[in-house]
């Protein structure tokens, strides 16, 4: 008989990567089911929302949550709390936490872990992907190409200028690192700087009392913090209105940390130079979203960690869990109820 019964959602396809993890206990059970959602359900989870309707879920999706001790996945029920009673463990697949609102595990006893860290490197280049698009005149060249029209025209270097990271966690501190290959300027903006704490790669860390410095300073602005009731919102209109004309605004955190109606206002006045979006308040973004057409904003949907390696190394990242939790003890990238990440 099975002492641990571990329930990976969406991830059968990736079912030999798990052998890592039957190789840890023989008394461990993998069981594979699929659950299928809405991107706007998700999105409405994110914003705090109930997504409208009654969700369905099938009756061997019932079978297996009723039966779950630990649980894999990224996209997961809304009544998860109610469904699967036995969950000790919920393991994220994700950075963040905030598509697991209205679920009820967040309220409940169940450890929750993230993957933390783990794709940083990958979202900052993702990152400077956005900064060459606007530094090297990426769409314009674009619509020459398809013009055939040999137009020269100056671009812009990286090294020299200033990169202001706000929030230095795994992202922004990966960040940093490669803003200083680039021969950038760091600034840092942490919820946490004293101590004399040091940031890989940042030459200058601020409190976030420093926001309006760092906006007023930068080059270039990227968002890298968590989503929490204190970053929601954080670049409104007035945070928009201290950057420089010629700053170009990167996001790879959340959509709700960006008053976005603020935002096309200022983009569409030429106020900045532009913004490089990977995330949004509504995913997928409406079609009617003006962030659509304006030409100075370079819009992907949320792919920045979006690589063929993610699963199988998520995968490896909760073995290595797995290991700790049959050991008792801490889990890596546990979610902090106090502090919201």
């Amino acid at each position: 008989m099975p002492h641990l019964t571990i329930l990976a959602l969406n991830a059968d396809t990736q079912d030999a990567a798990f052998d890592e993890v039957r190789g840890l206990d023989a008394g461990i059970e993998i069981v594979h089911a699929r659950y299928r959602t809405s991107w706007e359900d998700i999105s409405a989870r994110r914003r705090g929302e109930t997504p409208p309707g009654e969700e369905v879920i099938a009756d061997d999706l019932r079978a297996a949550l009723a039966r779950a001790d630990v649980m894999l996945a990224f996209l997961v029920p809304r009544d998860l709390a109610r469904l699967a009673p036995r969950l000790r463990w919920l393991s994220t697949l994700s950075t963040g936490i905030d598509h697991l609102r209205g679920t009820g595990i967040l309220e409940s006893q169940t450890t929750v872990t993230t993957v933390g860290g783990l794709m940083a490197p990958v979202i900052a280049e993702h990152v400077f992907a956005g900064m060459l698009y606007f530094s090297k005149h990426i769409s314009l060249f674009e619509e020459c190409r398809r013009a055939r029209v040999w137009r020269m025209e100056r671009v812009r270097e990286l090294t020299g200028r200033t990169v202001g990271v706000v929030g230095v966690g795994a992202i922004g501190s990966a960040v940093a690192v490669r803003a200083k290959a680039f021969g950038m300027q760091v600034i840092g903006l942490g919820r946490n700087v004293d101590g004399g704490r040091v940031v890989a790669g940042v030459d200058r860390l601020l409190p976030r009392a420093g926001l309006a410095e760092l906006l007023a300073t930068a080059d270039y602005v990227v968002l890298a913090v968590a989503d929490t009731p204190e970053t929601r919102g954080m670049i409104g209109a007035a945070e928009l209105a201290m950057m420089r004309s010629d700053a170009v605004l990167v996001n790879v955190a959340r959509g709700t940390v960006i008053d976005e109606a603020a935002l096309v206002e200022v983009l569409r006045a030429g106020r900045i130079a532009g913004a490089a979006l990977d995330v949004f308040a509504v995913e997928p973004l409406p079609a009617d979203s003006p962030l659509w057409e304006l030409p100075n904003v370079f819009v992907t949907p949320h792919v920045a960690p979006n690589t063929a390696s993610y699963l199988p190394r998520a995968i490896h990242h909760f073995a290595a869990n797995v290991r700790r939790f049959l050991a008792g003890q801490p889990l890596a990238d546990e979610f902090d109820r106090n502090r919201g990440y």
